[in-house]
This record gives C-alpha cells, sequence and structure tokens, in this order.
C-alpha cells in the first residue's frame, strides 16, 4: 500500500513537472498549513533561491526568507510604487496574498524582464502559484504601444498640414489622406480610405494618373506634376502635385502632396503660365557653412577652446557633416574617421608624430563601445554622444569638456582625462554612488550625473564602494560586476550583509552583456536592476524615476 502510495507521488511530481514544462513556467504548490507540497525545477532559473528550499515540506515562510535575502523580492502589488520593506513585512506581506483566493501580479525584473506571478486557493486548502517569464510578450505589447503612438503622432501632423497629403499602397488604394485632402476632394475621409482612385476621380484623370503612379512605383524617382484643376464645386485652383515612393521592398507607398499656387501666378491662353501674380518681399538668410566657421574664425573665444584638435568618429556621413559643422563653428580643429580600424590608425599616426589631440567625440551608437576601449588604451579624452541628441548637446558638451581644468592644455596628456574618485561635493551626502573602474565609463557616468545636477562620487573597486557607501550615505549605487579587489557582486553582498531593513539602498548591476547568468548573480548578490553597457541618459534617468522619485529631467546638457 506505501509502495503503490509512493508510485502515485511520483507520477504526480512527474505530470507536474511536464504541466510546468508545458507551460514554461515555475509551479509552486504548497498546503493549508502552508508548507510545500511541489516546486518545479523551472523556479531556480526564475527565482534567485538556493535548490535546498524547493524541497516538500519546506515552510512557505523559509522559502519566502530565501528569495528575500538572495535580492529577489518582488512586489505583492506591481501596479503601485516600489516600497522598501523589511523582511518580515514583505514576507508577511507575500503570505498574505498567497491565501487569497484569486491574485494575479506582475513585477518587472531588471532593465528588460517582466515576470507574472498567478496564484490560486482551492476548497481543499491547497494553493498554485504559477511564475511565468513573459518578457517577450510584454516587449511586443510596449512596441505595439510605441508603434500605436507613432501611427497617432503622423496622423495629427498630416491632419495639421495647410496643404492636400494622401497615401496610397502597392495596390494604389488610398490608406491615409488628411483634412487638407478631404476638403480638396469634397469628400469625407471615410469616403476615400480603402478606395481606389477610379472610385473618386474621372476615367480619364485616373488613366494618366495610374500611369505616372505605376512608373514611380518601379522606379522611385520622386514625379512633380503642374495641374489645372476644376474641382467638385466648379471653382478651378493651379497645384503643384509632389509625388514621392517611400517604404521597404515589398512595402512601397506612394505620397502624394499637393500645393496651390493659384494666388502666385496668372495663366495665359493654352494653360501657360505667363507671369508671376505677385512678389512677395523675401527675408534674406544663409544656411552656409563657411560663414559659421568664419565667425568663429574672427569672433572672441569666450569657451577658451579654438584651435583645440578634436577627432569625430562616425559610419554616418550625413552625422559626421553635421558633427564636424558643430565643432567648426567653435573654431575648433577637427578631422574624422569612419570606423574603429580608421580611429587606431589615426591614433597612432597622431602619437609618432607628436599630434595632440584633445578630444574624440563617437557618435555611432553601434561602434561605441569599441571606439572607447581603443581611446582608453591611447589615454585620450573621449565623449559619446547619440545622433538624437548630437544637435542640441554637442556643443555644449565639448566646450564643457575642453574647457574643464582636467583638459586644460597645459596638462601633459596622460592627464588629461583622469577622474580623481575624490570629486564628490563637500557634503557628506550625495545622491549616486558609481562602482566603475574603467577610466572611460567613469568619464561617461561623470557627464551624464554632471548633466543632470546629481552629487555622485566615482569608486574605482568594490573595497572603495563599501568604504563610500559607508561614509557617504548615497541614495543609490550603480554597480559594475567586473571590479578589482572585490567584484561587483561581492561589494553588493557586503552592502545588503552590513545594511538594516530601514536603510535599504537600490543598487543597480552594470552589465557589458546581456548574459542570464550575470543577470542571475546580480539578484542573487542583492542588487535591485540591471542595466546594460553602454548607459545613456535615459536610461539611467528613468531608474533614478523608479527608485528614488526623481522629477523628470528637462535635458542633459
Amino acid at each position: 500500500m506505501n509502495d503503490l502510495s509512493s508510485a502515485d507521488a511520483n507520477i504526480q511530481i512527474a505530470m507536474l513537472e511536464v504541466i510546468s514544462e508545458g507551460i514554461s513556467g515555475g509551479v509552486l504548490v504548497y498546503d493549508k498549513n502552508d508548507l510545500i507540497v511541489f516546486a518545479s525545477q523551472q523556479l531556480l532559473g526564475l527565482l534567485p533561491v538556493p535548490k535546498s528550499f524547493l524541497a516538500p515540506g519546506t515552510r512557505l515562510r523559509d522559502f519566502l526568507g530565501a528569495v528575500y535575502d538572495s535580492g529577489g523580492r518582488f512586489s505583492a502589488d506591481s501596479t503601485g510604487p516600489r516600497r522598501m520593506l523589511s523582511r518580515e513585512d514583505w514576507i508577511a506581506e507575500q503570505i498574505a496574498t498567497l491565501w487569497k483566493e484569486r491574485a494575479e501580479t506582475l513585477e518587472r525584473r531588471g532593465t528588460d524582464r517582466w515576470l507574472s506571478f498567478t496564484k490560486r486557493r482551492v476548497s481543499s486548502g491547497y494553493g498554485v502559484c504559477v511564475i511565468r517569464d513573459v518578457s517577450d510578450h510584454k516587449k511586443r505589447e510596449e512596441q505595439w504601444r510605441t508603434d500605436m503612438e507613432r501611427v497617432q503622432i503622423t496622423e495629427e501632423v498630416l491632419d495639421n498640414l495647410p496643404f492636400p497629403v494622401t497615401v496610397k499602397d502597392g495596390n494604389f488604394t488610398f490608406v491615409a489622406v488628411n483634412k487638407a485632402a478631404s476638403r480638396f476632394l469634397d469628400l469625407p475621409a471615410e469616403a476615400v480610405l480603402g478606395h481606389k482612385g477610379s472610385d473618386i476621380h474621372p476615367p480619364e484623370l485616373e488613366k494618366r494618373l495610374d500611369g505616372i503612379n505605376r512608373q514611380l512605383f518601379q522606379t522611385g524617382e520622386p514625379v512633380q506634376l503642374p495641374e489645372r484643376v476644376t474641382r467638385p464645386d466648379g471653382s478651378e485652383v493651379i497645384i503643384i502635385a509632389n509625388k514621392y515612393r517611400i517604404g521597404k521592398p515589398g512595402r512601397y507607398y506612394i505620397v502624394t502632396a499637393m500645393e496651390d499656387i493659384t494666388d502666385l501666378v496668372e495663366v495665359g491662353e493654352g494653360g501657360r503660365v505667363v507671369s508671376p501674380k505677385r512678389q512677395a518681399a523675401l527675408i534674406s538668410s544663409s544656411l552656409g557653412r563657411h560663414e559659421r566657421k568664419a565667425r568663429a574664425e574672427s569672433g572672441p573665444d569666450a569657451a577658451g577652446v579654438a584651435g583645440r584638435k578634436v577627432l569625430v568618429v562616425s559610419s554616418d556621413l550625413q552625422m559626421e557633416a553635421e558633427a564636424l559643422d558643430i565643432l567648426g563653428g567653435l573654431g575648433l580643429d577637427t578631422s574624422s574617421v569612419s570606423c574603429a580600424e580608421e580611429l587606431e590608425l589615426f591614433l597612432r599616426l597622431a602619437y609618432e608624430s607628436g599630434i595632440r589631440i584633445d578630444l574624440v567625440v563617437v557618435v555611432d551608437v553601434a561602434m561605441d563601445f569599441q571606439c572607447l576601449k581603443i581611446v582608453e588604451r591611447h589615454g585620450v579624452p573621449a565623449l559619446a554622444i547619440g545622433s538624437l541628441r548630437m544637435r542640441g548637446e554637442l556643443a555644449a558638451a565639448v566646450t564643457r569638456l575642453l574647457a574643464s581644468p582636467a583638459n586644460a592644455a597645459e596638462k601633459p596628456q596622460e592627464e588629461n582625462w583622469r577622474i580623481d574618485p575624490g570629486c564628490e561635493a563637500e557634503t557628506p551626502g550625495i545622491d549616486i554612488l558609481v562602482a566603475e573602474d574603467n577610466e572611460v565609463n567613469q568619464i561617461v557616468f561623470s557627464q551624464i550625473l554632471e548633466g543632470f545636477g546629481y552629487r555622485y562620487a566615482i569608486a574605482p573597486d568594490g573595497e572603495e564602494a563599501v568604504r563610500l557607501w559607508k561614509e557617504r550615505s548615497p541614495r543609490l549605487i550603480l554597480m559594475d560586476i567586473t571590479l578589482p579587489k572585490l567584484s561587483g557582486f561581492e561589494a553588493s553582498a557586503r552592502i545588503r550583509s552590513l545594511e538594516t531593513a530601514d536603510s535599504s539602498i537600490p543598487i543597480i548591476g552594470v552589465l557589458a552583456q546581456p548574459f542570464d547568468r550575470d543577470r542571475d548573480e546580480c539578484f542573487a548578490s542583492g542588487m535591485n536592476e540591471v542595466i546594460l553597457k553602454p548607459i545613456s541618459p535615459e536610461a539611467l534617468e528613468t531608474l533614478f524615476q523608479a527608485f528614488l522619485d526623481m522629477p523628470e529631467k528637462q535635458s542633459y546638457a
């Protein structure tokens, strides 16, 4: 009988494991005495808890305590702001949710990982908690939301344009029409969308436009058509219809933008434009680069950076040209390279020729990490900046770096870019502690945090990070995992062992590679979140708002 019961139990366990595999999630079953009856092995990949705490008969209190101690604690109510609870309060809150008849929560783990928790209590007293990784679903959902917002913004822009715009798909069916186009055609948008031109235009006109659209669809060459159009109300207008092909192969669209020039021209016999109808006074302006550079060369050098040598790295010719234009406006001596190999060669030749490079500006997200490593080896200051921020922030960032005492021209090159870990504010308290041994990354963190206006300190190793945590009482720690003396994992675990329940500090792991083993070890050592290099101001600002309740900054400068 005992053998039969044991066999039945083994069958039940095997079936639960199969169910766990089938739903791609972890399953936890517990009885009315809050003892674990079954815990699937998938839980080990979802929660940073030792395997011994999954054994049948383990108290839920002990299991949850192990989750808390390993840094994997999650919120009982993920819809509200994250709260820092003591160990006992957090365990009590979790057990309370496990006793609910039905509960579902969603928890964010790290910057790009989401876990769902589905909890049920049945009439027999047994409870079931299913934990699944829904990161892919959340990413698709966020991408869908982003796409919808983009579409909505595009529609609002089109509707507010003063001239008619229509869009046709590969079947020459109208898929978009703005308000101005509806007024021009004297039809509501609903009567245009989903229809072909033959449903709207007279046959002769549609036959001519159909040939033009097909040629445009095949060649992609823009077309400009002067047209004299009799509108449905009988009035005549003269327009310029500009047609473009947009999209990618297999998903091309034809955009037609119509400009009414009736008030600007006079038409003679045969429909020819014979003269302008009116002339408007023109305001003269220039977009020439040479004027901007001339002003920089002739004007006073307010920032004291004119003549300094700056090297731009970008594989995008347009971004490179814009960056050189901006830097030329500051009176800087500029050069450019397009890839990491050219950067390595340029810096080596400059060193061999005795030419001092004052700053390297990397305007390429795909290359910034590799380029910064090269720059680090050559001991040259560096600035990595995204193309979206470049236009508004490049000049200020470069001026600030070159004009700073650390980058004064009279200092030796090997000292130009060193960041002193003692660059903290005079007051004891700080906002952010950065544990980072790479000097280039220290520069990146310093630029971003100074731009935000936060008080910060930089620790070059794990032991220094623990010391500064004790002495400076930061509100948040950015912890690189590959630190000398103490690794980021060890430093985080030591801080967790020394802090009290009322003074738990958010610790953010900084990873160079998105390896699951590193991510799991971050949570196991007590970290709250992880973030990937290269670091961006937007990613850090999101973390600060989530963990420090800091208001959103206007911009990064």
